[in-house]
């Protein structure tokens, strides 16, 4: 018969050391706002470049976009069917 071996799998010693102080947490979040900043502002120039060399498409697009929130924000419920006796 052939034997089986488990083995225990501990946490990391990130996970075990415990939460992070105030200060660190502040610290976390501030990158990651920053990191957010960086990337909302690095696609707001490449849909300004796109923009400029592809005006047609950005209206399309646009008109896309709008039509599918449209749909999804503004939908009406579908009356139920009257069923015939």
């Amino acid at each position: 018969m052939a034997e089986t071996r488990s083995r225990t799998q501990l946490p990391m010693s990130e996970i075990t050391a415990g939460t992070p102080s105030a200060e660190e947490a502040a610290r976390a979040f501030q990158r990651g706002v920053e990191l957010g900043r960086e990337y909302a502002e690095t696609a707001l120039r490449r849909v300004a470049a796109w923009a400029e060399e592809n005006p047609g498409q950005l209206l399309l697009a646009g008109v896309a976009v709008g039509f599918v929130l449209g749909k999804l924000l503004f939908h009406r419920p579908r009356s139920p069917v009257e069923e015939l006796d």
